[in-house]
């Protein structure tokens, strides 16, 4: 993939831009303090600007001196030192040299040879020295011992300067992405186009209401990812970090609180099992709760879990929550032994036996023993449902002022994030749905909604060129309010329902039906439990299909050999492809064609196959047969002599045309060494006469593939035998 080149002071440029927003939408989040350390900024010369945000960009706040060497900025030494003297209210504001303070700054950043030096400049005598051969977590481990003052007065730590800023930037940086990861770098990943952005849906708006509640997120989110890194090691640090939590200002710092206050809890577990019961007790978080129910149960406290339960019931958080409460109830109180998701499975009443080759990719198979029968099934999972709440919603999502993507960077409106949306956008949401009563009407919807928009970037919507096809048949096979239900669910809280939707849909005798598809060991997850009452709450047929591995008469197979121009998958191309497809152990279709590999054809290629350069020079391209191909080797378990290398040129053919190529694979080499055993030569050549297999021209595509189709014959006999031992 080639870059674009970037101009020489893109980094300066990018940091503008990002300042402009922050001193623009979100100015009035900002401190006195901030607009204090943007006004210096803005004072600074152009160089001194352009170090600043060169040393903004370094991963780490100890920054080796020697390092800040770049073509554009020829006096780095003097701009530096200026940088160091700026101070706002007596502290260094930019940056300044190492001190003793710094220790914990310096040792994340050395390399393992300045470790070395480190330890053996000052103490060369220790006995408790690790050998030079001693790895870098050895020194380092053995450092954290030395004194910060023996470590500030050393000459490795002089060649090292601190960056002060990083508070202030960090919460710019925050305003901008909406969480604590967001780096500055991310603007030339933009411009370089190796990330995305989504321009056309920005609204370039603040994220927050005010300086105190964003100030409060900023400190809450810092102290959350904080603690998800802590290894707690004893009871009074949880209790300091609780101490020390932020009052919420909003509903968005709430959230962050109550996830903070989980952690503690299950922290506190390990060391005082009351005091974590009591932190969970009081935290207004579906986790929390159910975590306070399960260790209470244990704990002894039987009818206060009970009691808690039942008001769970009359006043769910989230209906996971109530969904857990429920089943909690019935299993520990009324003696009934499993939970509804085992319930679920063994009430279902469908059970499919598909072929073994499948294992792994159980969807792909059921959908293949559907289609087999002339079923209509397809894959839907959650892109079915993000596609219609998408489609049906998008200006709500994205035109609204005040409720679209905040920056280019952002893929979810940050009303979803928070729960926000049927709060704010109430009266359109209820006229949106209002406006489709039909089908029709839905469908015209959509489809206006896909043409205008077709492409833009973000993630709800999943765009590809069929993306109307199975919307058109959940919505002519669908009661429209069933589905008006559904997306107001997901309207009212888009992070419970945006997930955990059943596998693939299924229309069969003009009636559709859902199916969540589960294997041999899967178990039933509890956010798929909540899709499927969810779905069956509003009339939509769910069920969930179990499945085991036998071989399906049924199953269709296309059995594929290929020349090529040579032996290596990505240097050579295929020559030629012959392919046949099988059903109930019968040939049913055949497939040849010659390709041109666009370049040469070796002359030991062309002793071994016969294929020469004149035959392929107006043979088609792969591109101009890949939709053949696609289509005859759909639903099918894709069968080779040595299946992973034709598979292998198959795939990175098509990889080469940007799609995606995924079958199922079988390999008659393989299985006849499992089936057949103790036979001296396992090469194609050799089982043909082994077996008496007719042969017409080996090294042939289509004559190969016919001769292998009669091997499979053979391995599905064997594996139909041990199936019925």
């Amino acid at each position: 993939m080639a870059y674009k080149d970037l101009p020489t002071f893109y980094y300066h440029t990018h940091f503008i831009e990002f300042l402009d927003y922050v001193c623009g939408p979100c100015t009035h989040l900002l401190s006195k303090e901030h607009h204090q350390f943007l006004q210096v900024f803005r004072d600074l010369t152009h160089p001194q600007q352009c170090l600043l945000v060169r040393l903004l960009n370094r991963k780490y706040p100890a920054i080796k001196k020697r390092t800040l060497h770049f073509d554009e900025l020829p006096n780095v030494e003097d701009d530096l030192s200026e940088l160091c003297n700026i101070e706002q209210n007596k502290r260094a504001l930019f940056c300044r040299p190492f001190s003793a303070q710094d220790k914990q700054a310096l040792l994340q950043v050395l390399t393992k040879a300045e470790l070395f030096e480190l330890a053996y400049s000052l103490y060369p005598d220790d006995t408790q020295l690790p050998p030079k051969s001693a790895n870098k977590a050895t020194f380092l481990s053995y450092c954290q011992h030395i004194s910060e003052c023996d470590i500030a007065q050393n000459q490795i730590a002089n060649n090292y300067i601190i960056r002060t800023c990083d508070h202030s930037i960090n919460y710019f940086l925050f305003l901008y992405f909406g969480h604590i990861k967001g780096q500055l770098n991310q603007f030339s990943m933009r411009d370089l186009g190796i990330m995305h952005t989504r321009d056309k849906q920005a609204q370039m708006q603040s994220r927050f209401a005010s300086a105190q509640s964003a100030q409060c997120c900023f400190k809450m989110a810092t102290d959350l990812s904080r603690i998800k890194r802590s290894d707690f090691s004893n009871e009074a640090t949880i209790r300091h970090n609780l101490d020390e939590l932020a009052k919420s200002e909003c509903g968005q710092s709430d959230i962050i609180l109550q996830n903070i206050r989980y952690l503690l809890a299950k922290a506190m577990l390990a060391f005082n099992v009351e005091q974590a019961l009591l932190i969970a007790e009081h935290t207004n978080n579906a986790e929390a709760q159910e975590f306070w129910c399960r260790q209470a149960y244990k704990a002894g406290y039987k009818e206060n879990v009970e009691n808690k339960l039942n008001a769970i019931i009359d006043k769910p958080i989230s209906d996971k929550l109530l969904s857990f409460a429920e089943d909690f109830l019935a299993r520990k109180y009324h003696k009934k032994r499993t939970s509804k998701l085992t319930d679920m499975l063994r009430e279902n009443s469908r059970h499919l036996c598909i072929d073994e080759t499948f294992k792994g990719n159980v969807e792909r198979g059921v959908i293949a023993y559907y289609e087999a029968r002339d079923i209509q099934a397809w894959r839907t999972e959650n892109h079915l449902w993000h596609n219609l709440f998408g489609l049906c919603f998008w200006p709500e999502l994205f035109e609204i002022e005040g409720l679209g993507l905040a920056t280019a960077f952002d893929y979810l409106p940050a009303c979803l994030k928070h729960h926000q949306f049927i709060d704010v956008a109430a009266p359109q949401i209820t006229a949106r749905l209002d406006s489709v009563n039909t089908a029709k009407e839905f469908m015209l919807l959509l489809t206006k909604h896909a043409s205008v928009y077709y492409g833009q970037s973000q993630s709800i919507v999943h765009w590809h060129k069929h993306i109307l096809d199975p919307l058109q048949v959940l919505v002519n096979n669908t009661p429209i309010n069933a589905l008006k239900g559904q997306l107001l669910h997901m309207c009212e809280n888009w992070q419970l329902y945006n997930d955990g939707y059943p596998d693939i849909m299924v229309l069969e005798n003009n009636k559709l039906r859902f199916e969540e598809i589960k294997g041999e060991g899967d178990s039933l997850r509890r956010n798929q439990l909540l899709q499927i009452e969810s779905l069956r709450y509003f009339g939509i047929n769910v069920g969930v299909t179990t499945v085991d591995y036998k071989i399906d008469p049924m199953q269709a197979y296309v059995v594929v050999d290929i020349e090529t121009t040579g032996g290596r998958v990505g240097k050579h191309r295929i020559t030629e492809i012959g392919m046949v497809k099988m059903i109930n152990n019968e040939i049913v279709d055949q497939w040849q064609s010659l390709i041109n590999p666009q370049r040469r054809i070796p002359p030991m290629i062309t002793n071994l196959t016969g294929i020469n350069n004149d035959m392929v020079a107006d043979a088609p391209l792969f591109s101009d047969i890949a939709d053949e191909l696609e289509a005859f080797t759909a639903n099918c378990i894709f069968v080779a002599h040595n299946v992973n290398f034709d598979y292998g040129f198959f795939r990175t053919e098509f990889d080469s045309l940007e799609r995606n190529f995924k079958r199922p694979k079988l390999c008659t080499v393989q299985q006849m060494r499992k089936h057949y055993k103790g036979l001296k030569s396992y090469s194609l050549a050799n089982l043909t006469r082994h077996f008496n297999i007719d042969m017409q021209r080996h090294h042939r595509a289509l004559s190969d593939a016919l001769a292998a189709s009669e091997l499979l014959k053979l391995i599905n006999q064997a594996r139909l035998k041990a199936q019925a031992e």
